[in-house]
């Protein structure tokens, strides 16, 4: 259940969707969901088909600070952490040009959600999210054990993981982004379902980047 902050917030997101006064999107490409769920593979066997990817920037900065010494890590310093994670989402959102076909492993309302799971205050990032908009349909990586495992990095339970998963669905709802769930099914099955889902939607530049 929403407490009374983020109610309003959400409230407000709505009001500004209605009212036309958010920004027009990029064609990027979301794939999100829980940890361990398949989405990273996903998106990097999209990079072998010579798509432009992001990868998952948390692990690749909690790798960074690991072997680095750093302090920017989610259980030192979890400000200064999600603040590189945006940072670094924020930058891969700005260097796709218009007409430029991406895909990212996660977005900006992932960050929305990870501050939603922990009851913070949603404010300060909400203005950025609102005004950098993701392609319309985001893809969904489900929960599935028979996938999941845990390592250094990632020491959710799949019962936290499948949690998690339902605040990250439930805020790209809440922004008006369509989830479209992936099958359980081979990387390589995955990342084709989702070239022909988009070659399937009405939008001329899908059309032309993948065919």
């Amino acid at each position: 259940m929403l407490c009374d902050r983020s109610r309003s917030v959400y409230t407000r997101i709505h009001y500004l969707w209605k009212s036309n006064t958010l920004s027009l999107e990029k064609t990027i490409v979301v794939i999100t969901g829980g940890p361990g769920f398949g989405k990273s593979s996903v998106i990097r066997k999209l990079g072998e088909y010579h798509f432009k990817v992001a990868n998952e920037f948390a692990r690749e900065i909690i790798d960074e600070q690991l072997k680095t010494g750093g302090h920017k890590l989610p259980w030192k310093d979890s400000r200064g952490f999600q603040q590189a994670v945006f940072a670094h989402r924020l930058d891969f959102y700005q260097s796709v040009k218009n007409g430029e076909l991406a895909f990212s492993d996660r977005g900006l309302p992932d960050q929305l959600a990870f501050a939603r799971s922990r009851g913070a205050n949603l404010t300060d990032m909400l203005d950025l999210v609102l005004n950098y908009r993701y392609f319309p349909h985001v893809f969904i990586t489900s929960p599935w054990n028979g996938i999941y495992g845990t390592d250094a990095v990632r020491n959710e339970t799949y019962e936290e993981a499948c949690r998690l998963h339902e605040i990250i669905c439930q805020t790209y709802i809440d922004l008006n982004y369509k989830l479209v769930e992936l099958p359980e099914s081979s990387v390589e099955t995955r990342a084709k379902f989702i070239i022909n889902y988009l070659t399937q939607q009405n939008n001329e530049l899908i059309k032309t980047k993948i065919f």
